[in-house]
């Protein structure tokens, strides 16, 4: 594993990230010349998520789902997938040229998971962080005030405002590249995302338990 990456990093990338066969072969000419392989895509998207509290991504390495998909274009969210004749729970797709062409909306992609995980451990058909679901009453409290702001209307794109899990998406990644440009368009979202899911003491005092 290449330097540059923290442990927490690299545990996330050898558990969590899988490269869909021939999606490197199938990129375009923007990827190949970034990346020398679809590794080294998910490398750089492994690099986007470090920005996130180190506690939030052990954490994340330790359960049973949660799982990071870099493919040639689709960016749908499965609950369940099998990669490689594995079963895997909780899997965002990653489009691999999103890394290129606009990597705020790949960071959002890749965090739709810890979303699934903190709101019911993954779980199928149970409400996510951004439904206003916890898998603690601390986090159900958290999840609760993100459900209330997203009805709010202050999502910055159209999909954000008609969909919680985009909304809680969208903007944690904004919070984690561009904090004042969240403050000005969400400020009551920026200032809970830094009290939260940005905050390292908050993660620290309020770990959840692991997913069974």
């Amino acid at each position: 594993m290449p330097a540059g990456l923290s442990d927490a990093q690299r545990l996330l990338v050898q558990r969590k990230f899988h490269v869909a066969d021939g999606v490197y072969a199938q990129s375009g000419r923007g990827v190949q010349a970034r990346f020398s392989s679809g590794w080294g895509a998910a490398l750089a998207a492994a690099r986007l998520l470090g920005a996130l509290p180190e506690t939030a991504i052990r954490w994340w390495t330790e359960q049973p789902g949660g799982h990071l998909l870099l493919t040639a274009g689709d960016d749908a969210y499965k609950i369940s997938l099998s990669v490689e004749g594995e079963a895997l729970h909780g899997v965002a797709a990653l489009p691999i040229g999103w890394l290129v062409e606009d990597e705020a909306r790949a960071l959002a992609a890749a965090l739709r998971p810890l979303d699934h995980l903190l709101g019911c451990g993954g779980a199928a058909d149970a409400p996510w962080l951004s439904d206003g679901g916890g898998i603690s009453p601390r986090w159900q409290r958290i999840g609760a005030q993100i459900a209330q702001l997203f009805a709010l209307g202050y999502g910055a794109s159209e999909a954000s405002r008609q969909d919680p899990h985009v909304y809680l998406a969208e903007g944690l990644a904004l919070a984690l590249t561009d904090r004042q440009a969240l403050n000005v368009n969400d400020p009551k979202l920026e200032r809970l995302l830094v009290a939260s899911l940005l905050s390292e003491g908050f993660w620290r005092r309020n770990s959840p338990p692991l997913g069974e």
